[in-house]
């Protein structure tokens, strides 16, 4: 299987947003009590922040999300590209910048066909600068990585990255062939890996932040064995503010993947140290729990992953379950067994998307794809639960 196969199917900008006033409205000419106004802004809901979303239907939606569960109305911004029918345009791969100001996403063109159900024609990047409403596009089917500061990434048979003057165009990151995963601020994250070896090592893995200039830092050398636990073809997650990095150990060849569940390590960043921790994996091996999309959330970053199993055999079929966990007491503590999708902020925030994952028609490598079966549920300091009425996608993140 190729990189770009493995990268195929991996469920990984906005306009300037309408901001919606909390003020109070004056009722009368007289100035309101200190009792009234302490009441007032105790009730009055305080935002919790924008959230991003694309839906089943690949429509590009963002709300402004507050603390008591409710939101504004949806305004769509995607897609912007144009198709004559019965063409479709769908977007699709939405990632979004540290600080929140740069927006991303790939808009895929696609046609009928009577036996996949439809063949993509081409794609489209789209890249939005949120405090000026400006869009940037760039015809291109490269995968999406994410930003390093307010650079985009993208992949494929090699990085690159998106540069704007004179115009948009790609420039490649020469990383020596290595598997990029992760973007951080100075650049990307990645892996250069070897076949072969002694003993029971059949790969070696480099995992190391390279920088745009070419410099290398090591971060941890992996000795892979039969247990497939390779950290190369991965996409790895980096927290909004480049403190922390979450690195999945594992494979997902023929999205089942080889081997056990995979498991996980994280690394400091913002320290001369990077110091490594095991977080070791979610539920049994057997299950093969493979990443399909991370989140950090709070002031300390923890960790929270969406997983979708290996396939279970059933009555009705073959099955592949979706979980969404977070990293608490030193284990994978599970928060929802029937998910699809997690995002989180700093201020503890957290969205998740309940779904399951259903057959891809006619998919070579049998995979499956991701589905919303019900409103997304929003999650935040001491215990708030809350069903955001009417939200739901098979991709979220907190813009802005």
């Amino acid at each position: 299987m190729t990189r770009a196969e493995l990268l195929v199917g991996q469920y990984r900008a906005m306009t300037v947003f309408r901001r919606l006033s909390l003020g109070l409205a004056a009722t009368s000419c007289l100035l309101p009590s200190s009792a009234a106004v302490a009441h007032a802004t105790a009730t009055t809901p305080q935002l919790a922040g924008h959230l991003a979303y694309i839906t089943s239907a690949g429509v590009l939606d963002v709300v402004d999300v507050f603390n008591d569960g409710t939101t504004s109305s949806p305004q769509q911004l995607a897609p912007i590209t144009t198709a004559q029918s019965p063409n479709t345009v769908k977007a699709t791969n939405l990632v979004v910048s540290g600080d929140g100001s740069r927006l991303a996403w790939s808009e895929v063109t696609s046609k009928p066909d009577p036996t996949y159900g439809s063949i993509e024609t081409g794609a489209t990047i789209v890249v939005r600068n949120m405090s000026t409403g400006r869009d940037v596009t760039l015809r291109s089917e490269s995968y999406l990585l994410g930003f390093s500061g307010h650079r985009l990434v993208v992949t494929g048979a090699h990085t690159y990255r998106l540069v704007m003057t004179p115009s948009p165009h790609l420039e490649r990151i020469h990383d020596g062939n290595a598997y990029a995963v992760a973007t951080y601020p100075k650049g990307i994250v990645d892996v250069a890996s070897s076949v072969g070896g002694t003993n029971s090592a059949v790969e070696t893995d480099r995992l190391r932040l390279t920088t745009f200039g070419g410099h290398h830092t090591l971060l941890h050398t992996y000795k892979v064995g039969t247990s497939y636990r390779s950290a190369a073809a991965n996409i790895d997650a980096v927290s909004g503010d480049g403190a922390k990095l979450l690195a999945e150990l594992g494979n997902h060849q023929d999205f089942e993947g080889l081997g056990p569940s995979s498991s996980f390590d994280s690394f400091t960043l913002d320290t001369a140290s990077h110091a490594r921790a095991r977080l070791g994996h979610y539920g049994t091996n057997a299950a093969k729990w493979r990443l399909a999309g991370a989140a950090f959330a709070g002031p300390h970053n923890t960790p929270w992953l969406a997983l979708h199993s290996g396939y279970t055999r059933t009555s009705g079929g073959l099955k592949v379950r979706g979980v969404v966990v977070h990293y608490s007491a030193g284990t994978w503590q599970e928060e929802s067994n029937a998910a699809i999708a997690v995002t989180g902020n700093r201020a503890g925030w957290v969205v998740i998307q309940a779904g399951e994952w259903d057959p891809v028609m006619s998919s070579p490598d049998g995979e499956y794809a991701p589905q919303p079966t019900l409103e997304a549920l929003l999650e935040g300091p001491h215990g708030f639960r809350h069903t955001l009425a009417g939200i739901g996608g098979t991709q979220l993140l907190w813009v802005g």
